[in-house]
């Protein structure tokens, strides 16, 4: 299951997402993160509570990173806990995202 939680302030947007982005989660994750990229400048995920993070997820994230240069923006994470740390250093994540 995900959850999501939007802020928004002017042309950014930060999207918290909570529990898992799996291949069961991902459609739902990329339709939202599509639409987000659509309409937003900056991107900001905050990935405290994102508690697992699966191959089908990884791909979401890099089409909404992808989505955001094509138009001069920006795709940051932030809060990363530790287990989604691992996964994103393991597959090279760590140094192709914006993490604050």
């Amino acid at each position: 299951m995900l959850d999501t939680r939007l802020v928004t302030r002017n042309a950014e947007a930060e999207l918290q997402l909570s529990g898992r982005l799996d291949t069961n989660t991902a459609p739902e994750a990329e339709r939202i993160l599509t639409d987000l990229a659509g309409r937003f400048n900056s991107l900001v995920l905050d990935l405290s509570q994102l508690d697992y993070v699966s191959s089908a997820g990884l791909r979401v994230i890099k089409i909404a990173h992808m989505a955001m240069r094509r138009k001069g923006g920006t795709l940051a994470v932030k809060n990363v806990n530790k287990s989604v740390m691992d996964v994103f250093e393991m597959t090279g994540f760590a140094s192709l995202l914006k993490i604050i």
